[in-house]
């Protein structure tokens, strides 16, 4: 690999993450609707406001997450950039990468809900939202430079 490769999380996940949320909304709300009978009007009224306000939360937080979220992969370590309000920045060396984890999802080419998961001694490092190519070009990446570290093949450092 000659250059370095850039990931960013797929803006897809994003729009199912809408979608959800919205389905989510009206099954509360759908819910509230059938137990108004047997409960004082006050708790539902503060229960649907309480469950709104969570809900417009998450809808602000979450497309700023993806946004942030950015992954970059040289020929010696993996770059993290994720956050919302503190952005955090990770460095994880390939050489103290003991396996990866792919995670896809049933419908992950449409969804995005795609993770990759590098496992050093002592910690994990999660990618999330990935596209399902770029899941497997950051896998092949990772495991073929912990082929090469294990199996001899190559220069090494």
């Amino acid at each position: 690999m000659v250059s370095p490769k850039c990931c960013r999380a797929c803006r897809r996940t994003v729009f199912w993450f809408f979608l959800f949320a919205f389905g989510l909304e009206a099954g509360f709300k759908s819910l509230l609707r059938a137990i108004s009978g047997y409960v004082a009007q006050n708790i539902l009224i503060i229960a649907d406001m309480v469950f709104a306000s969570l809900l417009i939360l998450a809808v602000i937080v979450f497309p700023i997450y993806v946004l942030v979220a950015k992954y970059e992969i040289t020929q010696r370590d993996v770059k993290l950039r994720k956050g919302f309000f503190i952005i955090s920045h990770q460095y994880v060396p390939l050489s103290s990468v003991s396996s990866v984890t792919t995670v896809t999802t049933p419908l992950s080419v449409l969804t995005g809900f795609n993770f990759v998961v590098l496992n050093c001694p002592g910690s994990k490092s999660i990618m999330p939202f990935v596209t399902r190519r770029q899941a497997r070009e950051i896998s092949d990446i990772v495991n073929g430079a912990i082929k090469k570290r294990i199996g001899g093949g190559g220069d090494g450092e």
